[in-house]
Order: C-alpha cells, then structure tokens, then sequence
C-alpha cells in the first residue's frame, strides 16, 4: 500500500491540487496530430466507459482519443496544463478549484452528463473503534465493534477519501462539522485495505451507476455500502440505487452532476471546430447512445442543452433552442 497522509482542511486541498497536477497518468495517450485528447479516468471506470461510447457513435465524425488519468481532479489540471482539450468532470470538483486556477476558471460546459455517486463503503461485520492503544500498539479488550449502516453514523470516523471524493469529502465535512478523519487513498483497493486494517471505518469513493470498483464485491466480502440519509444541499441530491451484488436494494445515495468540459478554444478555429462537430453529434446520437448496448449513464441526460451552471462553449449559442428540463438523475 502506498504512503498516505492526514490532512487538515487547507492542506487537503493543497494536496488535491498538487496530486492532480503531477501525479501519474495511468495510460499514456496516443500521440495523433490533430486528434481531439478527452480525459476520462482511470481504464475500467465509468467515466473511460463513457469516452469509449463517445469513440463508438462519434469516431467516424471527428478524430479523438481518450486520455486516461486518476479522474475528474486530474482531469481539471490537465485542461489547465494543455495536457487534454475536453474532460468528464463532477459540477462540484470544478466549483470548489475554480479559484485555485484562472485557467480551470475559464473552462466552458459541452454537454451535461450523467450523475456521480458517493458510494460509502464500511465493513458488513463493523469496525473497531475507541480502541486505546500504548506506544501504538493496540490496549486488547479495549473499544467496541460498531455497525456503520448510514451516513449519519460516520461522526468522529475515519474515512479513506478516492479521486475526486477528496473534494467531496473535504466539503462535506465542512457543511456537517462531522469530525471525520480524512486520509487520502491512492486507489480503491489502498482504500480497502485500509478499511480491512482497521485504518479508517468507511471509504468514499465517486462513480456513475453501476461503478465497476464496487460491483466487483460480493456479499462475502465483508463490505457493505452505507445509506445517505441525510437532506442534500445543492449542487447535490438524492439518488435511489441497486446493488445486487452486495444486497444492497432501494439504497440513498449523495450524487453530483458530471459535465464534458473544454477550454476555450475559438469556436470558428482548428480545434474549436472540431469540439463544435463532437459536440454536434453527441446531441444527434443521444437516442442511440441511450438506447444502445452503452453505459447506463446517458439515460441520465434529459435535455443536452441544459444549463450546467459553468458557462457554455460558444458553439452552442448558434444551436436550436430546446426547452430546458431539470438536469438530474434518471428515475430508478
């Protein structure tokens, strides 16, 4: 497992930022000159799934190529950098690093995307917590067992933050005052094992429905996801979830919007012109991509046109009015 850290709040997102910048990218990209590079995320996740239906319906309009990286952090910071010329990145990741950079502040929405979810994962059998301990070792026959079944419960606990989540977690924390204990985790599966070593009590990590890092469990694993049961505040809302393989039905989750973001390229340039034909055909092949054997996240979208609250690219200012619909989650 690698090194993590404990954070405070500001050195949390110090970290965010630095992680995202210089951490290491998880594919190397495919040099093609002239090719449009879309950052997804790590090979295997929902967001590289949704650029690799982005390729299938779209790869015979305009060139392209997924660019792989660690999610929506470093996703922010390879726009930033030149490094990716559009990107899927959470509403919330870019509100709250918006100020870090003048050049992640400039960004401009696509398209709406589908939702991630916060899935909280904790240990079907409980945690073991209040244990005292001398000179780091644990004092036997001190602390409880606790069952950790909701989100409410996470108060005072140590949680193992994934991707994008240490964005989501650091602000959750500053709106409910929890105390939770903060630990940056370099994947799901360091997250785990700190999870099984008694580390940390809960992991959060962030994925559209259904997320591969958590449908690869079985009820037999000894981990199970925990219910939000708490009001959400914008930008947030509640999202209603299966999980068969882990029993988990009629689960609450905390869910975030995604957009496809760019950088402001001149609409009428080489590469602004090429974001403007994607652009295009993802709104013309909308009914394919839903109705298609692809990700269950574009059923999700139900209007391509809808405010995302980030300023919109301007080739979009020259397409169709549609009416606006309420950018949410699909009905479970």
């Amino acid at each position: 497992m690698k090194h993590t850290h404990h954070l405070t709040r500001l050195a949390l997102a110090c970290a965010v930022l630095l992680a995202s910048a210089t951490g290491p990218t998880y594919a190397q990209e495919t040099k093609t000159e002239g090719n449009l590079r879309i950052a997804g995320g790590p090979g295997g996740k929902v967001y590289a799934l949704m650029v690799k239906d982005m390729l299938a319906v779209c790869g015979s309009s305009v060139n392209f190529n997924g660019v792989a990286s660690s999610g929506g952090l470093q996703n922010l910071t390879m726009l930033s950098a030149n490094e990716a010329d559009l990107a899927i990145v959470q509403f919330d990741t870019w509100q709250q690093m918006k100020g870090s950079d003048e050049n992640i502040a400039g960004l401009q929405s696509v398209m709406p995307l589908h939702n991630n979810l916060l899935h909280v994962l904790t240990l079907s059998g409980g945690s073991r917590i209040n244990v005292k301990t001398i000179m780091g070792v644990p004092v036997k026959g001190t602390g409880e067992t606790r069952m950790l079944r909701k989100f409410s419960e996470l108060k005072g606990m140590g949680v193992a933050l994934v991707g994008s989540a240490q964005v989501m977690g650091q602000e959750l924390e500053k709106r409910l005052g929890y105390n939770m204990k903060l630990v940056v985790a370099d994947s799901d599966d360091d997250a785990l094992a700190m999870l099984r070593a008694g580390q940390v009590q809960a992991v959060f990590t962030l994925g559209g429905w259904p997320l591969p890092a958590i449908t690869r469990h079985k009820a037999s694993s000894g981990l199970m996801l925990a219910d939000y049961d708490l009001a959400p505040q914008a930008p947030y809302m509640a999202v209603k979830r299966n999980y068969n393989n882990l029993e988990s039905l009629n689960l609450t989750f905390l869910g975030v919007p995604n957009v496809l973001l760019t950088r402001p390229f001149k609409p009428e340039g080489a590469v602004g012109t090429r974001v403007v034909t994607l652009q295009r055909c993802l709104r013309q092949k909308l009914d394919e991509l839903q109705e298609g054997q692809y990700q269950p996240g574009w059923k999700e979208i139900q209007d391509p046109l809808a405010d995302t609250g980030i300023p919109p690219f301007p080739g979009t200012l020259g397409a169709p009015k549609v009416a606006k619909a309420k950018q949410g989650a699909a009905k479970p």
